[in-house]
């Protein structure tokens, strides 16, 4: 049970999910700080604005009245200069509740206070502006801290504050009921992020399932999901190519496998065969001889098989050190036609060349030399007997030219054309299986030739001529 939990806290489901829950309850808290601090805002410019609206209010009527503070005279109806400004100011007072204190100095005289002031007398340093807001805490008053706003005009000051207790117990019973909501948010979250992360992840689940079943022997099937153009639909067909190229390599080395044991079973089995016949009985030193020519020649073949498979699995393994260097193309052919003459010694088959172009090319001429001989091989391995193979140097255009190797034979059908530089591809004919060879020699001749940013092609008429072309860059 333990491995099981252990998985699945690991799991991008669990991680997802817990990601999602804490980024929306950060989402919420960071919502409930700035609605706190917006309503916070706007509740004390709603106080401000109606502090100064009352303050002018209260102004403007002890103002129209035209009240004689300074000469009054107590009679009947007004005992006090305070019962006078009282009747003035009353609806203003008693109807509007932002009023709770209210203070009016005449020529620095307080003529007016609220009683809820209990005989303190407002007073703050003096500014040049003509309305004032400031705030102050006095706890006889207020627990909280008091808004005021002081209004100077001649000789009258109007004092006009409220204490901001109901603005905090507002704010207050926010913040309890975001600390109420919080736990059921994130537990609402956590519900959701689950069912968003179960549903986004169902296609992985899947993918998951159906890579599980593929196997070396179903190379051939698909994982579903390619059509789609989101993550998954990209993931399913970058994993998708990626199984049609294992499923070529495993081909490929089975190809490898069953091409290379046989090819190197035949040269083996003659060699094992005539080894046996000479020692079954005793022979005369001309025979000796004739199978020792034999088992040279079988042993000829297996060095040139075994060299072909392992300069591959070079070129596989990116094992190769091309080491370019400048060469007169003609003297460098002629040099190649005088060392490979020997090739065509049997089937009384010339090697002619012919190139007087004047050029340079910059080539690794081991590897360079190696792919000619692979080509001149085989010319002379599939030419006619009696005939003659020709290299050939011409131009091809400003910057380039052509090396062309043709020979007189068989040819290679129509249809073979397209596979023959394949690995392991051989042309079925009845002269390719007296010849033999695994069907690497084109291949890496291609290789020789790409690495040497060249390109190389093949035309054959068939019973009657082929060739093959190199063209390569010019040296600079």
């Amino acid at each position: 049970m333990f491995e099981n939990l252990k998985h699945f806290v690991s799991s991008t489901r669990f991680k997802s999910t817990i990601w999602y829950s804490s980024l929306f309850l950060v989402l919420e808290i960071l919502l409930g700080i700035f609605i706190y601090f917006y309503l916070y805002g706007t509740m004390i410019d709603n106080l401000d604005y109606g502090l100064k609206t009352q303050a002018k209010a209260i102004l403007r009527l002890v103002s129209e009245k035209h009240m004689d503070i300074e000469h009054f005279v107590p009679d009947s109806v007004y005992a006090a200069p305070e019962d006078l400004v009282w009747d003035v100011i009353y609806n203003e007072v008693a109807f509007n509740l932002r009023n709770s204190f209210i203070q009016i100095n005449y020529k620095n005289r307080n003529i007016f206070s609220t009683d809820n002031l209990n005989g303190i007398n407002l007073s703050f340093p003096e500014k040049k502006a003509a309305i004032n807001l400031f705030s102050f805490s006095d706890t006889t008053l207020s627990p909280k801290r008091i808004r005021c706003a002081k209004l100077v005009s001649g000789d009258y000051k109007i004092f006009v504050a409220f204490p901001i207790q109901n603005i905090d117990q507002t704010l207050n019973s926010l913040v309890h009921i975001f600390t109420l909501l919080a736990p059921v948010f994130f537990f609402v979250s956590i519900i959701g992020g689950s069912v968003i992360s179960a549903k986004a992840l169902t296609r992985i689940d899947a993918i998951i399932k159906k890579t599980e079943e593929i196997t070396a022997q179903n190379l051939d099937e698909k994982i579903s999901g390619e059509k789609y153009s989101d993550e998954y639909g990209r993931l399913v067909k970058k994993m998708n190519e990626m199984i049609s190229r294992i499923k070529t390599s495993i081909d490929y080395m089975n190809q490898f496998s069953i091409s290379a044991a046989h090819e190197l079973k035949t040269p083996l089995t003659i060699l094992r065969g005539e080894t046996e016949i000479a020692l079954k009985s005793p022979k005369t030193p001309e025979e000796y001889i004739e199978v020792l020519k034999s088992n040279y020649e079988e042993t000829i073949r297996l060095t040139k098989i075994i060299d072909n498979l392992f300069f591959i699995s070079k070129i596989d393994h990116s094992l190769i050190d091309i080491k370019k260097e400048k060469v007169s193309v003609d003297n460098y052919l002629n040099a190649i036609g005088d060392n490979l003459q020997i090739l065509g010694a049997e089937k009384n088959i010339k090697l002619v060349v012919s190139s007087e172009t004047n050029a340079e090319v910059e080539i690794d001429k081991e590897l360079m030399t190696q792919a000619l001989s692979n080509l001149v091989d085989n010319a002379i391995k599939y030419g006619d007997e009696n005939n003659i193979v020709t290299i050939k140097a011409e131009k091809y255009d400003t910057n380039k030219l052509r090396i062309i190797v043709t020979n007189k034979g068989e040819g290679i059908p129509e249809e073979a054309l397209p596979k023959i530089f394949d690995r392991f591809y051989r042309v079925e004919s009845s002269r390719n299986r007296k010849t033999g060879g695994v069907g690497l020699g084109l291949s890496v001749v291609k290789a020789i030739v790409g690495w040497h940013n060249a390109e190389i092609s093949a035309a054959s008429v068939p019973n009657f001529e082929t060739e093959f072309s190199i063209i390569l860059n010019k040296a600079g």
